[in-house]
């Protein structure tokens, strides 16, 4: 048996993590996105060349890709150790907080992104780290 009881789960249960932990700060600044420059489109009646537009250019969000892993990692240790509800509780607070950051660092580059992403995620590692040291 595995050592954290996945083998009786299923393979969406066992590989879900991945997509997520990848996936989670490019959808949040494509959200952003969508949130600050959307309900102008809706208002002059122009929604569809603006998804058109956002669609075509998803591309551009791949440099962003990895940069949500030391969120969700740290994240995936917490779990492990036991704190699941702390775990989503922070996760979901300090990515709210990555996605906001984004918008500043965006205007610097995706190395920028990177760094901002890692300093908000290093809370969770600081956690994580005291919890094993205290334990």
């Amino acid at each position: 048996m595995h050592p954290y009881g996945m083998d009786e789960r299923g393979w969406i249960a066992r590989h879900g993590f991945w997509p997520l932990a990848l996936l989670w700060l490019p959808a949040g600044i494509a959200a952003q996105a969508a949130v600050r420059f959307g309900p102008d489109a809706v208002a002059a009646g122009r929604l569809g060349p603006w998804l058109a537009t956002m669609a075509m250019e998803a591309w551009s969000l791949a440099p962003f890709v990895p940069c949500g892993l030391p969120l969700a990692l740290g994240c995936r240790r917490l779990w492990r150790l036991g704190y699941r509800r702390g775990a989503w509780t922070a996760g979901v607070a300090l990515g709210a907080a990555t996605v906001a950051v984004t918008l500043p660092a965006g205007l610097l580059g995706p190395a920028a992104v990177a760094v901002c992403a890692v300093l908000v995620g290093l809370p969770i590692w600081l956690a994580w780290w005291w919890l094993v040291w205290k334990a």
